[in-house]
């Protein structure tokens, strides 16, 4: 097929028909952001409906994200070796299951279970898209464009998350709150079988799946994530097993990949300062913003008194924050440097994580909404520079498993900020200074982010850094 979003002197062009592959190929991220955010104020709903206690509750929010980001090293390499165009399609039809199977939950095992499949059809979404437009958007400003509408059309879905899932759990409940996914998955199935290439799948796989390590990865996540979230409920002595075997298997998932030969994460990208900067920031960046809106929605909904819609039109601002500010800064990274977008990002979202922590003691005009506005600036500036490094320490052949590996870092930063504050809250339920030890724990992911991509950015470092990389490239191509 030969797209019309070529000009006849081979010059590239957002025309319709690229804009309708690349909204399609946006549904990833938007149905990423939809999850992240609506399940903040289903899950009042969803306590009284189950009478689930603190830990369980706390899996029904994280369960997504902890799939999400254990199985994204898998789905890269699954996308990057059996074709984007199939593994994206697959992926949206897990999804939509998923969201079937939470909306028909009776008992709190299944909607777990339904939350886990959900991650799973994202986990094989989204590297699958993210390869897509860089396989079908030139390097530059078109390309930058495109990251910077994919980044845009992420808070959309936030932003739609929290109204149109307080909307449902409202007016109908929160089962409508996961329905209302499946006929949006078959309309993508439907569009994206008849505008995304085939090209990028007709290409029979160089090298078998590495099932081993995604095991491996896999489980070390889950139990990593498991064992933060009961701490307080549990058995200190179960706690410290469970994290031991999912530590064991990380470092073990780590060996396997150094000896390889065709690893599932390529460890040259993980000691590039690029890619370890870009993961550090988003991974620290979510574990304080996804943990910061599961206390504060929880809060505002049983102790201040707010309806399910309300809480989600008080998160509102931060979305329309990302949504109006990401393309404008994708396109300062046609100006200035990435590592400098991504250290002024996180600075942005540092500050806003700060200001949480007096929200649940002053009010919405004074606290809530400036540290919502400043947390969503922060997202649009730092997301966009994050995935234009990932991308630029990774060759054409590995871009879906870098940006899976980014967003690995992303999703588990999210789950365990979720497990993290859970287990605060039990252990410390008290007050330090302008707000709960669970926020401050928020500001500190954020803090530590931000002190680690200053110090992996240093200009030299960067440099050598890029050099290196460059020797090496060059040599595998020789």
């Amino acid at each position: 097929m030969t797209t019309s979003s070529q000009t006849a002197t081979g010059g590239f062009r957002f025309d319709a028909w690229a804009w309708i592959k690349l909204l399609v190929l946006c549904t990833a991220i938007l149905f990423e952001g939809m999850s992240l955010s609506s399940i903040n104020v289903q899950l009042a709903g969803i306590q009284h409906t189950l009478d689930l206690p603190p830990d369980q509750l706390q899996l029904v929010a994280s369960s997504f994200l902890t799939m999400y980001a254990a199985l994204l090293l898998a789905g890269g390499k699954c996308a990057d070796q059996w074709g984007h165009r199939r593994m994206f399609l697959v992926g949206v039809g897990v999804f939509g299951a998923g969201s079937l199977g939470a909306a028909l939950s009776q008992e709190a095992i299944l909607l777990i279970t339904a939350r886990a499949v959900q991650g799973v059809g994202s986990a094989i979404t989204a590297p699958a898209a993210v390869a897509l437009i860089i396989r079908g958007f030139p390097e530059g400003a078109p390309r930058n464009r495109a990251l910077g509408v994919f980044s845009a059309m992420g808070a959309a879905g936030f932003s739609l998350g929290v109204v149109v899932g307080g909307l449902l759990t409202e007016g109908v409940g929160w089962r409508a709150a996961f329905l209302v996914y499946v006929p949006m998955s078959l309309a993508v199935l439907a569009t994206g079988a008849r505008v995304l290439d085939r090209e990028t799948d007709t290409q029979p796989p160089q090298n078998r799946m590495p099932w081993l390590p995604a095991v491996l990865i896999t489980s070390g996540l889950i139990a990593v994530v498991y064992a933060v979230g009961r701490v307080g409920t549990g058995s200190l002595t179960v706690i410290a097993l469970i994290a031991a075997v999912g530590s064991a298997a990380v470092i073990a998932f780590l060996i396997i990949q150094a000896k390889a030969p065709a690893p599932l994460l390529p460890l040259s990208l993980v000691t590039n300062r690029r890619m370890a900067a870009a993961c550090l920031a988003l991974g620290g960046a979510f574990a304080a913003i996804t943990g910061a809106m599961f206390l504060v929605a929880t809060d505002l909904q049983e102790r201040q008194g707010y309806s399910a819609l309300a809480a989600g039109l008080a998160f509102l601002p931060q979305g329309l924050a990302v949504g109006l500010l990401s393309t404008p800064a994708a396109r300062m990274a046609n100006r200035r440097p990435a590592p400098r977008l991504l250290l002024a990002g996180l600075t942005v979202i540092t500050a806003g994580q700060l200001l949480y922590t007096t929200v649940e003691q002053g009010g919405y005009i004074t606290h809530l909404l400036p540290a919502a506005l400043l947390v969503g600036t922060g997202i649009a500036i730092a997301y966009p520079a994050s995935v234009m490094l990932a991308s630029e320490a990774a060759s054409l052949d590995d871009q879906g498993t870098a940006s899976g590996f980014l967003v690995t870092c992303q999703q588990a930063g999210g789950a365990l900020g979720v497990a993290a504050v859970t287990g605060i809250q039990s252990i410390a339920p008290g007050t330090f200074w302008t707000g709960s030890y669970s926020l401050w724990g928020c500001f500190a992911f954020a803090a530590v982010s931000l002190l680690g991509c200053v110090l992996l950015l240093l200009p030299g470092k960067v440099r050598k850094s890029g050099a290196t990389a460059e020797i090496q490239h060059t040599a595998q191509q020789g």
